[in-house]
């Protein structure tokens, strides 16, 4: 079995943009008290996304996410971290 490579964030915009792209979060894991690092199988498409939404053109259409999609996500990924 070939071992996964993963990329592990913190933003938590950063996160929510990704997951409403469709990339499923592969692991949770506390970072100190109050920060928590989401973890991504890594994939060239991901690092792609990742560059583009930190050093990317903010005027390219990549950077579109439906509202609801991004809404939804980040409503789903604040209960899990509540929990």
């Amino acid at each position: 079995m070939k071992n996964c490579k993963y990329t592990k964030l913190t933003n938590l915009n950063l996160v929510t943009f990704l997951y409403a792209n469709g990339h499923q979060i592969a692991g949770i894991n506390p970072v100190n008290d109050t920060q928590k690092s989401f973890s991504f199988i890594s994939s060239d498409t991901l690092e792609e996304l990742i560059w583009l939404y930190r050093f990317g053109p903010k005027d390219d259409e990549r950077l579109l996410v439906n509202v609801h999609l991004y809404e939804r996500g980040r409503k789903e990924l604040l209960d899990l971290l509540k929990s």
